[in-house]
């Protein structure tokens, strides 16, 4: 009959006592004994430390991506710059200029404006005016096409030249790149009810908008006049240039001016 569990560890025990004490005559010295590792407990070690690694790296890369996923926050404050900016064939715009964009009314206007025209279409429903935005900022590639379609039109007509086709379109319709629409500092207005119009001639100064493209402007604006365009250009330019009875090309070439001559005034 074998040797039970018990009895092979007693005898385990044994031998290595003998040993220790073989060992202390010769040497002086008894080697401790020391129990060997389970091997099971060194692997769940590892694979706790590789799980803790993981987890950590897992929790870098996610908040660096979400970092990558926040995009910059896009300013929508306008400068005199921005709201003075005349735009026409000697002062196009580039292709890839696109303002921060904000809907209103469902029609995409500068982030900027919104503001203002939550006020003034407030001031007119207090007057019982419903005020609609029909059109607002307006693409590169979108203006392209709607001056090439009305370039069409004129150019099918027999009365018109090719060059007097071209002039004719110019005057309604300005080519890619020339349109303040793409500023989206340029909104339309539906003029559909009577109110509407005295009510903007009266109010929008103080809200920062004026008529882009008055009677009587046209040789400077190189547009027809429109009734229902205003451009905004906030609230202290608006109410000078009515005070001067000046277009945006006027009061633009004004107010350069006037940076000149304080210049060379502070210089001096």
């Amino acid at each position: 009959m074998g040797l039970s569990a018990y009895d092979k560890q007693r005898y385990k025990e044994s031998k290595r006592r003998r040993r220790q004490a073989l060992m202390q005559s010769e040497t002086g010295y008894i080697k401790p004994y020391r129990r060997g590792k389970n091997p099971l407990i060194l692997i769940l070690c590892v694979i706790a430390a590789l799980g803790v690694a993981a987890a950590g790296v897992f929790a870098v890369m996610n908040i660096y991506r979400s970092a990558r996923k926040q995009p910059a926050p896009v300013s929508t404050a306008l400068d005199d710059r921005q709201l003075l900016r005349v735009v026409n064939r000697m002062h196009p715009l580039q292709e890839d200029e696109v303002p921060p964009l904000e809907s209103f009314q469902g029609v995409n206007v500068h982030a900027g404006i919104v503001g203002d025209l939550e006020r003034l279409t407030e001031a007119a429903a207090e007057k019982g005016i419903e005020l609609r935005v029909t059109e607002g900022y307006v693409s590169f590639k979108e203006q392209k096409k709607r001056y090439e379609d009305n370039l069409a039109v004129y150019m099918q007509n027999p009365a018109y030249t090719p060059v007097r086709a071209e002039a004719a379109a110019l005057k309604t319709v300005p080519e890619a790149g020339c349109s303040e629409a793409q500023t989206g500092l340029l909104v339309a207005f539906d003029l559909s009810d009577a109110r509407v119009k005295p009510f903007l001639e009266m109010e929008c100064i103080n809200y920062g908008f004026i008529l882009r493209y008055p009677e009587g402007k046209e040789d400077l604006t190189h547009l027809d006049a429109g009734e229902s365009l205003y451009r905004y250009v906030g609230a202290e330019n608006a109410a000078k240039m009515r005070s001067f009875a000046m277009c945006l090309e006027e009061y633009a070439d004004y107010t350069d001016l006037q940076s000149e001559a304080y210049g060379n005034t502070i210089q001096q």
